[in-house]
């Protein structure tokens, strides 16, 4: 078989010869005559190496030591680079706030959030800021407001944007910590609905509870719900 570079004719799909390859040197590589020989020193090498961004399996094991995220948030946010480098500008304006909240958030909640939307390609673009996560993230940190009513404000960041405590003022979803504001609530609940409190004092644990369900709804509800529920709970004992 004859050996040769052949040449092809897009016009009428023909191959004619270039040159002929009769001897195994001719696929060896030459020293290009036109290039001068590189010898790089260990100072070009560390450079270089230095000028390198952080690789995504040095990042994913960086998150896993120093953060200590799980396996799954860590790989999501190394090999994902938006959302990891949403992550990276959330924890820098973060006011305190652990990084690993913050990851749980971004890789979490506001992933499900984007995907909805379809817009989980490119977090940075959407309307819930870096900035605006980690405020919401610090929220839920300091029990200003629950975990659930994070996510019914983290809604309300990805579809209008805005920021996380006035979206929480306006909503009414800060949670109580005056536990004598929170026996208000529950002693008002109560005297509105004495009938079902009695049957809860004489032992009917389900009985329905409207006195619940009128706190949670006239107080503005799901965020304070966690301790007026437990407020309600010593107010319905029945005395010694």
């Amino acid at each position: 078989m004859e050996q040769e570079t052949l040449h092809f004719h897009p016009e009428d799909g023909s191959l004619t010869p270039l040159r002929s390859k009769e001897y195994a040197h001719d696929y060896r590589y030459f020293p290009e005559p036109d290039l001068v020989p590189v010898v790089p020193t260990d100072q070009m090498l560390k450079e270089a190496r230095e000028s390198l961004p952080e690789l995504p399996a040095a990042r994913r094991e960086r998150y896993l030591t120093e953060v200590g995220l799980s396996e799954e948030a860590a790989t999501t946010l190394a090999f994902h680079a938006e959302f990891g480098e949403y992550f990276e500008r959330a924890v820098a304006a973060a006011d305190g706030t652990p990084a690993k909240a913050i990851a749980n958030w971004v890789t979490g909640e506001l992933v499900a959030a984007l995907r909805q939307t379809g817009d989980e390609d490119d977090p940075l673009a959407s309307k819930a800021t870096p900035e605006a996560v980690a405020a919401l993230a610090g929220l839920v940190e300091g029990k200003t407001i629950s975990h659930g009513a994070g996510k019914q404000v983290l809604a309300k960041l990805v579809s209008e944007g805005g920021e996380p405590a006035q979206i929480v003022e306006r909503e009414g979803l800060a949670q109580i910590s005056d536990s004598s504001e929170l026996e208000g609530i529950v002693d008002r609940a109560i005297q509105a609905e004495a009938e079902a409190a009695e049957q809860v004092r004489n032992g009917n644990d389900k009985a329905d509870r409207p006195d619940r369900r009128r706190g949670d709804e006239g107080e503005q509800g799901e965020g304070r719900r966690r301790g007026g529920h437990q407020a309600d709970q010593g107010a319905l004992v029945v005395p010694d």
